[in-house]
């Protein structure tokens, strides 16, 4: 199977990329503005809903915390071609700041195209977090 595979660096230290992944108001930042979590604060198990429109609408549980290192997620609805995904988000401190990995990990295969848009999406939304997590604001759809 695929992956999709990017690494960022940022000005922030890793509590706040943490919190820019892991709360409602964080992933609003940087992902869409519509999202739902509960419980509010972060826990393995949660699932939180983004809502972008269409049939693309992932419905993440989250499988993986520790705090300011680890969150990882897997596609549990909402996106039928994303259905059984995951997704990790690895920080590390870095001269300051933190360096951010990030992977999709794909339970099916799809078409080239689809991977190619994919890809090109997560690096927008990822600078989106760099953004939001080093200069305060970040460019999420707007939904």
């Amino acid at each position: 199977m695929r992956t999709i595979h990017h690494v960022l660096t940022t000005t922030a230290p890793p509590g706040s990329v943490f919190s820019a992944l892991t709360t409602a108001e964080g992933l609003s930042g940087w992902w869409t503005t519509k999202v739902a979590a509960e419980p509010a604060e972060p826990a393995v198990g949660a699932v939180v809903e983004f809502t972008f429109g269409g049939d693309f609408n992932p419905q993440m549980r989250v499988t993986e915390l520790v705090p300011g290192a680890l969150v990882a997620w897997e596609c549990v609805g909402g996106h039928e071609p994303w259905a059984a995904n995951t997704f990790r988000f690895e920080l590390a401190g870095q001269d300051g700041g933190t360096l951010v990995r990030f992977w999709q990990y794909y339970a099916r295969e799809l078409s080239d195209d689809a991977y190619g848009n994919y890809n090109f999406n997560w690096g927008y939304y990822l600078e989106s977090l760099r953004l939001l997590t080093s200069a305060g604001t970040g460019k999420p759809l707007l939904a």
